[in-house]
């Protein structure tokens, strides 16, 4: 009779080991349904908020996330997110490094990809003048492409490649900026550098055209007819319809 006892004792305490355990497990699985859906409609304000220019109160929601969803998607979603606001609140370096730190910290996430244009634009977006800082330039052109050469096939890759040409059509205008202040000094050969530094570097941009013909307009001031000759043959074949072609002068011409 003891011994039956003892068993239906513990059969009693196991049924109600067992539904202690239930009832808080689903506890605890309808607290982190809370906890998710409760991020998820903070997460939703703030962009929102960003959306409508409140700038800083998308950020303090942001920040939220991290502090007491720390382990949410959203918190993660989040650190990108606060890259963004940054970004077009033109808080640029700031923007670069909560990009520099989503990079680092969740080096396989599918946002990647996004913080690196972020991190690209927040430079491109402080290109104002090339010919007096090139910095700016040189550091867009570079983090695009990086994220060309990382995710070729992302969908800001097309982008980047459009502003990685821009950025080398700004540095090109730069070398010719230069040139063209030593040809009017009358320091030809100093200017012939210049030139052709943007022809062998950066071929593909718009500078090219311009650079030929500054190149013949040197060579003539120095009395090298042939090398003049030669360098507007390559402008009259390769941009015919240039406006610079068109500025060849008339003598020359005749004997292309």
């Amino acid at each position: 009779s003891k011994i039956i006892i003892m068993k239906t004792n513990i059969k009693y305490y196991l049924s109600y080991l067992l539904l202690a355990f239930f009832l808080f497990g689903c506890s605890n699985t309808k607290n982190l349904d809370v906890s998710k859906s409760t991020a998820k409609l903070i997460y939703e304000k703030a962009i929102a908020s960003a959306n409508n220019k409140q700038f800083e109160d998308a950020n303090e929601a942001f920040e939220s996330i991290l502090l007491d969803y720390p382990y949410s998607v959203w918190a993660t979603k989040s650190k990108v997110m606060m890259a963004w606001v940054y970004y077009e609140s033109n808080k640029y370096d700031s923007a670069i490094n909560m990009a520099d730190n989503f990079i680092k910290n969740h080096p396989e996430n599918e946002l990647v990809p996004y913080a690196l244009y972020l991190k690209a634009m927040s430079y491109y977006e402080r290109i104002f003048d090339v010919e007096r800082d090139t910095k700016m330039t040189l550091k867009a052109k570079e983090a695009f492409e990086n994220l060309i050469n990382r995710f070729p096939n992302s969908e800001y890759s097309r982008d980047s490649k459009l502003k990685i040409e821009l950025a080398r059509s700004n540095l090109a205008g730069k070398q010719m900026a230069i040139g063209r202040f030593y040809q009017k000094q009358n320091h030809f050969s100093a200017a012939i550098k210049r030139y052709q530094r943007v022809i062998t570097e950066f071929e593909t941009t718009d500078q090219t055209p311009e650079a030929l013909l500054r190149l013949t307009e040197c060579y003539l001031s120095l009395g090298t007819k042939n090398e003049a000759i030669r360098t507007a043959s390559v402008l009259k074949y390769n941009f015919p319809d240039s406006i610079w072609t068109g500025k060849i002068p008339m003598d020359l011409l005749n004997e292309l």
